[in-house]
């Protein structure tokens, strides 16, 4: 089996079973060695992915699956331990400083940009529903292998059991809550993937770094339980779900881009 190494003004590409669409000449010139190219099956669409945003995307994903591998070893009372440890960082005023001033110049750069800010905006309330909010995820009673229901037959039965997925991909753009929200589906033993739009990127590096890598390590959760791919670029995010290693894949938005995202998911 050959790989794709390059394409051609003109060039047809099948799509749908019985229909083809062709490759433009801008396409054409910047697909490079080792770039990958996702069809969308619905209507046709050529995505471009750049070999080191797939890089990028792929070295977030194994680390997330070695991470889910990992996790299966860890108390419940450990991943309790996560989310305490992640909240009261957030809390912490010193510790939230650096994230602040990374937010701050989130916004500055998005109104440079004629971007809306009021979604991006790391408020004191928003902080305090993300601590609350995390919080709430270490309190709740979620097992990770527990069985939920069973029906009883004459001679046998029948269990219905919770077991973790695997690793989550999500997509979202610039509200940096969604960030500590999300971190919701480790409470339940998987892994997750963010990758979050250029708006928010910096908030979201510093919550990492401050925040969210030291309550990993202080918990003895698997650094690579979480994952911030560390890329705005649209094409990381069709890398990111093209990607069979997820389990779920899960767009926060509306719009044609979103739509987008979950054709090329399915």
């Amino acid at each position: 089996m050959s790989r794709l190494i390059a394409l051609t003004a003109g060039q047809q590409v099948v799509f749908g079973g019985d229909q083809v669409v062709e490759v433009s000449a801008e396409l054409a010139d910047a697909f490079q060695v080792g770039d990958r190219l996702v069809v969308v099956q619905e209507d046709g669409a050529l995505l471009h992915i750049p070999a080191n945003e797939h890089a990028i995307v792929d070295a977030a994903v194994t680390a997330a699956r070695t991470g889910f591998a990992e996790l299966a070893a860890v108390t419940d009372d450990a991943i309790s331990d996560f989310f305490e440890h992640f909240a009261a960082r957030l809390a912490d005023d010193a510790v939230f400083a650096p994230i602040a001033v990374a937010n701050a110049l989130d916004i500055d750069r998005a109104r440079e940009r004629g971007r809306s800010t009021t979604r991006l905006e790391l408020s004191a309330a928003m902080r305090a529903d993300m601590v609350a909010g995390l919080r709430g995820w270490r309190d709740a009673s979620v097992s990770r292998d527990e069985i939920v229901r069973t029906i009883e037959h004459e001679g046998w039965s029948v269990e219905a059991r919770r077991a973790p997925l695997g690793v989550v991909g999500f997509v979202f753009e610039g509200r940096p809550n969604v960030f500590a929200d999300a971190c919701g589906v480790v409470r339940s033993g998987n892994a997750v993937v963010f990758r979050i739009g250029s708006d928010a990127l910096g908030t979201a590096l510093a919550i990492v770094e401050h925040a969210l890598r030291p309550a990993l390590a202080e918990s003895g959760l698997p650094d690579g339980v979480v994952q911030l791919v560390e890329s705005a670029a649209h094409s990381a995010g069709h890398a990111l779900f093209s990607d069979r290693r997820l389990a779920l894949a899960v767009a926060r938005g509306s719009g044609a881009a979103v739509a987008q995202l979950g054709a090329v998911a399915s």
